[in-house]
């Protein structure tokens, strides 16, 4: 098995749309996220460094390192609610992933915890 399983969760936080975008993107740049996109409803961050990784290998950096793409996506829900929903994937698409998709997958299961702890 060479294909990394992405990372996808949804909840519901008690607090407008705004706030909860606002400690999102606190969040991600504390985590040294890179943010390519940012509306009213949808965050689009790059994480980990492809560079890096290509240079030096995936097997041997950090989970940290190793590319990842989040997208969260902030819907209203009843009562002034807001529906959050999180999908965190490897962004190195090329080459054989043989021997670290588990890494991989720690990494990605780490990020969506960081990304979404503060709101929790």
């Amino acid at each position: 098995m060479s294909e990394v399983s992405p990372v996808h969760r949804e909840m519901i936080v008690k607090k407008s749309v705004s706030e909860v975008t606002a400690i999102i993107i606190s969040r991600l740049q504390l985590l040294k996220g890179n943010i390519v996109r940012s509306d009213g409803t949808i965050i689009e961050c790059d994480l980990g460094s492809l560079v890096k990784s290509r240079l030096l290998g995936e097997f041997f950096v950090s989970k940290s390192t190793l590319p990842k793409k989040a997208m969260i996506s902030f819907k209203d829900a009843e009562g002034g609610d807001t529906q959050v929903t999180l999908d965190v994937r490897d962004a190195h698409k090329y080459g054989v992933k043989w021997g670290y998709v588990k890494k991989y997958e720690k990494a990605l299961e780490g990020v969506a915890d960081s990304i979404l702890a503060p709101i929790e």
